[in-house]
């Protein structure tokens, strides 16, 4: 899976869709809000393709406890963009998770969130599971 150079980590997912007209704000930019519903979209991609099952479904799945967005160049609609997600930095039960969105090979934005690993009933972190972990790990970021 190719990846844009600025987005640090290991490559886990990409994704691709059409900007809709209503992310649109009355500046005639897509709102900033939505950058964050993107790089969500692509983490629920991802995590559905790991097979472990419906997010809200699973006895135990990931939330975000920070997140972050630059934004370099506004999107406008009409466009279709490309999303990448990484990841790197493992801990006992999260890891950081990098974001970008080009669109025609032009970098528009790029952020980051911690995702946490937990169980859903108990509202308690647990450790990663093995394939995340193994997916995330890399010296290069230890």
């Amino acid at each position: 899976m190719s990846q844009p150079e600025t987005l640090p980590g290991n490559a886990l997912f990409h994704s691709e869709f059409s900007l809709r007209w209503g992310d649109m704000d009355a500046l005639g930019h897509i709102n900033n809000i939505m950058y964050f519903r993107y790089f969500e979209q692509v983490r629920i991609e991802w995590y559905e393709s790991l097979e472990f099952g419906s997010l809200e479904k699973s006895a135990s799945g990931m939330v975000i406890v920070d997140n972050h967005a630059e934004y370099l160049k506004p999107l406008v609609y009409p466009q279709q963009i490309h999303l990448h997600m990484a990841g790197h930095s493992p801990g006992r039960s999260s890891f950081v998770s990098t974001y970008t969105i080009t669109a025609d090979g032009v970098l528009y934005s790029r952020g980051s969130a911690r995702v946490v690993w937990v169980d859903q009933s108990a509202g308690k972190s647990v450790p990663l599971p093995d394939k995340v972990r193994a997916l995330v790990s890399d010296t290069q970021y230890a």
